[in-house]
């Protein structure tokens, strides 16, 4: 039987796991305690929610308002982008945003932006600005949750999990490969072994531009694992 592509993360207060259409609220709900309990603690700051998703992948950040926007380019670079060092930019709408404004003066709550990496093979994401809280956090950027890696099948023999795929053949609709698989399919595409091959991982650069995985995060960043739920 096809596993069911389910798109879900781990909150970072409590462990437990929510689907990304669940799991903002339940941040919310722990952002909202926290700075209930901190109300009298001087140390607290404004803090900023936002949401980054990129189809069934997901980011929850939470951001120091007095943070430049460089430092949630920094953020999704080293999670989810960085190959080559190329060049990158936020936009709202067709504005483009400058990276050393502050955050707080971005992202009010309700606002979307783009984020633009590499304008070759160009990879955008969308940001959603949530609420703003006052907490007592020391960190330019949290990782609140990120989604489990997802439950890629081989596309030849349909099972779990999918750990390679090839660039020359994904117009085919065959490129999705689990280790066995891959060798047979190394032996039909004479490219794949040279420079087509790519391994599966849990970001929306998947594929593109020779990128094989973030800098952080490591855990989280590569193929679903087995009897692991």
């Amino acid at each position: 039987m096809e596993e069911k592509l389910v798109s879900e993360g781990k909150c970072l207060f409590c462990e437990q796991k929510f689907t990304q259409r669940t799991i903002a609220k339940h941040l919310e709900k722990h952002l909202s305690d926290i700075e209930k309990k901190s109300k009298d603690d001087k140390g607290a700051k404004k803090y900023c929610h936002i949401e980054v998703k990129s189809g069934e992948m997901f980011l929850h950040l939470l951001v120091s308002g007095a943070a430049k926007m460089q430092a949630i380019d920094g953020a999704l670079r080293a999670i989810w982008l960085e190959c080559c060092g190329h060049l990158s930019a936020f936009r709202e709408k067709r504005d483009e945003i400058s990276m050393s404004r502050k955050a707080e003066t971005v992202l009010i709550p309700g606002t979307v932006l783009e984020h633009d990496y590499d304008f070759g093979s160009t990879t955008t994401v969308t940001l959603k600005a949530r609420n703003h809280y006052s907490l007592p956090f020391k960190e330019a950027v949290v990782l609140l949750s990120r989604n489990e890696p997802l439950k890629i099948i081989c596309h030849i023999c349909n099972k779990l999990p999918a750990t390679s795929l090839c660039m020359v053949c994904a117009g085919d609709g065959e490129f999705f490969f689990c280790d066995k698989c891959a060798k047979k399919h190394a032996k039909a595409c004479e490219d794949f072994d040279d420079y087509a091959k790519m391994p599966v991982v849990n970001s929306p650069r998947m594929g593109v531009c020779g990128y094989e995985g973030g800098s952080v995060d490591l855990e989280r960043d590569g193929v679903y694992k087995l009897n692991t739920q």
